[in-house]
């Protein structure tokens, strides 16, 4: 849909309770890209119990808990998204293949 329309936005519902933030912010980075920046997330800790149990625990991760969690996994996509590429990483080169400068793509240094 992002390739037919230039006019249309994507918000897609994600948790922050059951996903790596690693993952998360590689998806969002992709259709970032992919939809030039037409994409949104729709943040949740996911309530229910069935969702947990669907993910192998006994019962839902207490309410708090969760928000905590939510909390500190927001700071970390945040910075894989905005502060892991310095804003000339990227060259997609085709004819070296290459994607990025590694020179240029930094850790987070995250503790948590």
């Amino acid at each position: 849909m992002a390739a037919a329309t230039k006019s249309l936005s994507f918000a897609i519902t994600a948790s922050t309770t059951y996903e790596n933030p690693y993952a998360t912010a590689r998806r969002f980075s992709t259709l970032d890209h992919l939809t030039s920046g037409r994409v949104g997330w729709n943040v949740v800790t996911s309530y229910l119990e069935s969702a947990a149990k669907a993910f192998g625990l006994s019962e839902q991760i207490p309410h708090d808990e969760r928000y905590d969690r939510a909390d500190e996994y927001l700071e970390v996509v945040y910075k894989l998204l905005e502060g892991s590429w310095k804003d000339d990483s990227r060259i997609k080169d085709a004819v070296s293949g290459k994607y990025s400068l590694p020179d240029r793509v930094r850790a987070i240094h995250h503790d948590g």
